[in-house]
């Protein structure tokens, strides 16, 4: 059992982590129609440790931006690195509203803790027709929760199964437990009882002409 001074220590140690790494920072842009060109948002930065941790930051036009949702088509978002690589998603501007600008930015990871892909959702998952109230209410506060998402570890190769089930075999080879001792009969009977058949009928009907 973990006593409580090792729990401080690993709570410390992480934060001594957190601290003196120092953060990726990544520009979060988006736009409210497929034809517009994608504006600043905020900045996302991500501090590395034995799990990826990552803060949105907003741009102060954010929530003057958000007038421009109508509830019609799509909003959409993307995290780009300084090296220009992008990662985008879309959702329903009337998921949006109807959640009262509620959201989950979902951060998909690469082993190296690299981002690999985003996902944009809300608590409720479909737009259930409240749209004209959440329009009228138009009190804008976004609230952003960031879950990571870690990389599935792949499957280990079957090779040491598959070394193992020959190496059996070889042992049992050896000791005489894979040989096959049943008697000529038992073995070849399958083309013995036919090749008698004929025999017999050949004979039968030699007789039947006499």
């Amino acid at each position: 059992m973990e006593t409580p001074s090792v729990g401080i220590l690993a709570v410390v140690f992480n934060l001594m982590q957190l601290v003196c790494a120092s953060p990726t920072e990544y520009a979060v842009e988006h736009k409210f129609s497929p034809e517009s060109q994608f504006s600043s948002r905020g900045t996302l930065k991500c501090f590395p440790s034995t799990k990826l941790q990552c803060s949105m930051y907003d741009d102060t036009n954010l929530l003057k931006s958000f007038e421009s949702l109508t509830g019609e088509g799509f909003y959409y978002l993307r995290v780009c690195s300084e090296d220009k690589k992008c990662v985008q998603t879309f959702i329903k501007q009337c998921l949006l509203l109807e959640n009262n600008y509620q959201e989950v930015l979902e951060i998909n990871t690469l082993p190296n803790q690299e981002i690999m892909s985003v996902s944009l959702l809300t608590p409720v998952p479909t737009c259930n027709g409240t749209l004209a109230k959440s329009l009228s209410k138009r009190s804008i506060s976004v609230k952003t929760r960031i879950e990571i998402v870690d990389p599935l570890t792949p499957p280990e190769p079957e090779t040491s199964l598959y070394v193992k089930k020959v190496e059996e075999e070889k042992k049992k080879k050896l000791k005489g437990e894979g040989e096959d001792n049943r008697s000529f009969f038992a073995k070849y009977w399958m083309y013995i009882v036919p090749v008698l058949l004929l025999v017999m009928l050949n004979s039968q009907g030699e007789q039947g002409g006499e």
